[in-house]
């Protein structure tokens, strides 16, 4: 569940991505940057506008957010002690967000059945679970850090690659520049 949370906010069917807290700040920057200087997004910026490379960058980076879970994997064939930071933080945010929803249910079922001063532990199941979801995010960070490092390929930036050396390949149209 936590390498799936999205946001809710979409425009023209692409995620929010300010509002994404699938990654920090930080990695989020670092995903951005890699993929910007992927030949196919700047073959799009000479080629045609801007807006057709904001286009093709947001879909990139959708795609690389939907196939995390197989960045995931690979990198465990590729390197498991990075693999081993990844998943011992994974494990540790499903422990606290586990826990922590356990804690509000039970607070809340304590507060109803008992006394209303349980629902003052209420704050520890909400720490818990804020705790959880940044463990969540340091995991996934691991992930795009191996990304842009090189450890692993996206699917995703893999065909933007091999589409960009197929225009590179394609004889320029009368009129139309070559790819350089």
């Amino acid at each position: 569940m936590l390498t799936q949370f999205r946001s809710t906010g979409a425009a023209d069917g692409y995620p929010a991505f300010s509002a994404t807290r699938l990654l920090t700040q930080q990695a989020w920057a670092d995903l951005q940057a890699h993929v910007r200087a992927n030949p196919l997004l700047l073959w799009l910026e000479s080629q045609r506008s801007e807006r057709h490379r904001d286009v093709a960058e947001r879909i990139l980076l959708r795609n690389i957010l939907e196939e995390l879970g197989q960045l995931g994997t690979r990198l465990l064939a590729k390197n498991s002690t990075l693999y081993a930071d990844h998943d011992r933080l994974m494990a540790e945010a499903d422990l606290r967000v586990n826990v922590g929803t356990g804690v509000a249910v039970l607070t809340v079922t304590l507060s109803v059945k008992v006394s209303p001063l349980f629902l003052l532990s209420f704050a520890l199941s909400t720490l818990l679970i804020v705790m959880g979801l940044a463990r969540a995010r340091q995991a996934n960070d691991v992930i795009v850090q191996a990304l842009v490092i090189g450890e692993v390929t996206s699917t995703a930036l893999a065909e933007a690659d091999r589409a960009a050396e197929a225009l590179r390949t394609t004889p320029p149209a009368d009129g139309q520049p070559e790819l350089t």
